[in-house]
């Protein structure tokens, strides 16, 4: 199996492993522009059976230093224009049935994409960041099976862009760890 792991910033890299699969990986860059189209080259040169996501998160609910694993990603800028038939939902909860190098995970998480870093609660959702919707309405178009690992460095509405940055160092130990398992 071809895997491409996907990640914004050199500080979310990290190495993974499983056994009988290819790991190849691609930075991104912030936000859903840059990641899509970094991924879309990946994908051409590539090929992937599977695209993860690796990086950090916000939350309102879950736990800082928590790993979050999210199967379903919304768009919170495009949400706005659900009136006029946009998408801004996507799961992956079908594709990622077949894939068992994960089938333990716990999967069951929502990821809300938006392209400005969140300081105030604006939706409900397990984990918040600026790239994921992009790559996963990419991986639908692509029939490519897709799934994000989130370490949660801040609270939402609690000072989130200092803690983010505090916290880089320990979320790049706590995903290595849960690779590491």
């Amino acid at each position: 199996m071809n895997i491409l792991v996907t990640y914004a910033i050199p500080q979310e890299r990290v190495a993974v492993s499983f056994p009988g699969c290819n790991i190849t990986y691609c930075e991104t860059g912030i936000g859903k522009v840059n990641a899509a189209l970094s991924v879309i080259d990946a994908i051409a040169d590539q090929k992937p059976d599977l695209i993860l996501n690796i990086g950090t998160a916000g939350s309102v609910d879950r736990e800082i230093d928590s790993i979050v694993i999210c199967d379903t990603f919304v768009d919170r800028d495009m949400k706005k224009c659900k009136d006029f038939g946009v998408a801004y939902h996507l799961d992956f909860k079908e594709e990622l049935k077949s894939i068992a190098i994960i089938r333990e995970w716990n999967t069951n998480n929502i990821c809300n994409t938006g392209d400005s870093f969140v300081t105030r609660v604006i939706d409900e959702a397990d984990a918040f960041d600026m790239e994921n919707f992009a790559v996963a309405a990419l991986c639908k178009r692509r029939r490519i099976p897709f799934v994000s690992v989130k370490y949660i460095t801040d609270k939402i509405g609690e000072n989130s862009v200092k803690h983010w940055e505090d916290k880089l160092e320990d979320a790049q130990a706590g995903l290595q760890h849960f690779f590491n398992r």
